[in-house]
């Protein structure tokens, strides 16, 4: 049986959200999939935005839902229940600040078809090329991410982690999200949910259930980078104890 697919897209005060939908719509050898925009409380015109272009491109399957407690974690739950609800068995995510290369659904398709021992797939990211885009930016993701990479697998020895797959370019299967609980519903200035979630799959389904493939890739916004700085991005991973007790505090939900 062919899998049904869905993405999930957390959503709050994002004026360029229809970036990211054009990037969905664009995508090549897809299949059939439906989109799921999860309303995290915003307070501009966002989900307006978001209805203009379901307006102009019936043929994308876009449903809006609404999840007021706020966080990322939250909405992703949300969103992630009502796609499997609705029958889909594997669920991608991204961020309505990022945008998934033509062949990223094509990528995650063929990987859980071909492999069912795969549970979680992630990918990698590159900068996207919005107005926080600064040179140079295409080589400091990469390395704070492999540095992320590093200092959690240090952290999460007695999972045997080393496989952090990020919220904005990951897919998992339908069956596997209910089994381990899902993300858990916080907000990102108390805990990162993709962390967590990646840990559990790992503490509950071993390590060969996550597979990273470097071909898999989304542009991110450096947004966060740039309004609270590399250092302070690190410390927030490292040290989730002091999010709101030092420097600036950011709503990124």
């Amino acid at each position: 049986m062919t899998d049904r697919f869905a993405v999930v897209v957390p959503l709050f005060n994002e004026p360029d959200v229809a970036r990211t939908l054009e990037a969905l719509r664009s995508q090549k050898d897809a299949g059939d999939f439906r989109i799921y925009i999860v309303d995290n409380g915003s307070t501009d015109d966002s989900v307006h935005r978001v209805e203009h272009f379901a307006r102009l491109h019936p043929e994308v399957r876009i449903d809006v839902v609404e999840e007021l407690q706020k966080g990322t974690g939250a909405a992703c739950d949300t969103g992630f229940r009502r796609a499997m609800a609705d029958g889909a068995t594997v669920v991608a995510r991204t961020d309505s600040d990022s945008e998934p290369a033509e062949d990223w659904l094509d990528r995650i398709r063929t990987a859980f078809e071909n492999d069912p021992r795969v549970q979680l797939l992630g990918g990698t990211s590159i900068p996207l090329r919005d107005r926080y885009f600064r040179p140079g930016d295409e080589l400091i993701l990469p390395l704070a991410l492999g540095a992320l990479r590093i200092i959690l697998a240090v952290c999460h020895l007695d999972a045997g982690y080393l496989r952090f797959v990020a919220g904005h370019n990951m897919a998992v299967r339908a069956s596997s999200y209910a089994h381990t609980g899902g993300f858990a519903r916080t907000s990102i200035d108390t805990r990162d949910e993709d962390i967590d979630f990646s840990v559990r799959v790992v503490s509950q389904l071993g390590l060969s259930a996550v597979r990273i493939d470097s071909r898999l890739r989304v542009a991110t916004s450096m947004r966060r980078v740039r309004k609270y700085g590399l250092g302070m991005m690190g410390l927030h991973h490292m040290v989730p104890q002091l999010r709101g007790k030092i420097g600036k505090v950011i709503d990124v939900r």
